[in-house]
């Protein structure tokens, strides 16, 4: 059993809350089933369909190149297990470094805002980190599929980190793999192969004032039973470009739920890189857990 899931079920432990804190964040950020390759057939679009999604694609695509910087101050995030709810706050950073890596930076802040756990994954150096500041300990190792599973006990690919930053399933370059796209006036709906054997998807976007937005993600196992729905709601332009400010991810099979609100976000400001180094957390007094322990 993963540690933080053991770790949950003490109610009254001070660290098992950091954890559970950090991982609602982290879950938001690092959400997607991973699996094998997908096996169900696709087809061929017409080129009015084809020529009518691709612009949708470059659309969200571009929102993405354009975005070098992210920084969320505060952002609320809601965290339901089953009969249990938790409200956090958590401050994010996001950046890409010059290295064309990713790096990320969520902190779980304290009734005064006083950091309680820190998460940075640092892709130029393979790097994660989970400090726990109150508990004097820091799991940390190489940034792989593996160490988040560990961490989270679920299954998660770092490869989709980016889909629930960005509101956009398709940054994993899946874009031909399509069993169908249906449209209803500003509605479509684009299904495909899950990343998982047997498993679809059905993404909706929802086009206003020749935007598309991406309201809805729904992943299905082979027999049609929901395994993950996400929900992107609340966009506003930041700097010209769309974003999404609340966000839900909802595993029906695990009775989780965690939704996310955005007060402001702040796009291509200045983040030093300093800000993704991992150094300053791993003092001498503290204890260092490697990730190959944690699930021990």
């Amino acid at each position: 059993m993963p540690y933080l899931t053991r770790l949950t079920r003490s109610k009254n432990n001070l660290q098992t809350v950091i954890l559970r804190i950090v991982h609602g964040g982290c879950l938001l950020l690092f959400t997607v089933i991973a699996g094998c390759a997908p096996s169900t057939a696709t087809v061929q679009l017409s080129p009015a369909t084809r020529a009518e999604v691709d612009a949708m694609l470059n659309t969200l695509q571009a929102r993405y190149d354009l975005t070098d910087s992210l920084k969320i101050p505060q952002m609320m995030v809601t965290i339901e297990e089953a009969e249990q709810r938790e409200e956090v706050r958590e401050s994010l950073w996001y950046k890409k470094s010059e290295n064309g890596g990713e790096l990320l930076h969520i902190q779980a802040l304290g009734p005064v805002n006083e950091p309680r756990g820190v998460a940075i994954a640092n892709q130029d150096k393979n790097q994660f980190m989970l400090r726990l500041l109150n508990e004097q300990k820091a799991f940390l190792g190489p940034l792989s599929d593996g160490a988040l599973q560990e961490i989270f006990g679920i299954d998660l690919r770092v490869s989709d980190v980016l889909s629930a930053i960005f509101a956009n399933p398709f940054l994993d370059g899946r874009t031909n793999e399509f069993t169908s796209v249906e449209n209803s006036g500003a509605k479509f709906t684009i299904t495909r192969p899950g990343t998982q054997e047997g498993h679809i998807e059905t993404i909706t976007l929802l086009v206003r004032e020749d935007e598309p937005r991406v309201t809805e993600w729904h992943i299905y196992d082979g027999k049609g039973i929901l395994q993950q729905r996400a929900a992107f709601a609340d966009y506003r332009q930041v700097g010209g470009i769309l974003r999404s400010h609340r966000v839900e991810i909802e595993r029906p099979l695990e009775k989780t739920r965690v939704t996310v609100k955005i007060a402001k976000a702040e796009l291509n400001v200045e983040i030093k890189d300093s800000k993704f180094d991992i150094k300053p957390f791993l003092t001498e007094d503290i204890e260092i857990i490697p990730l190959a322990q944690s699930a021990q």
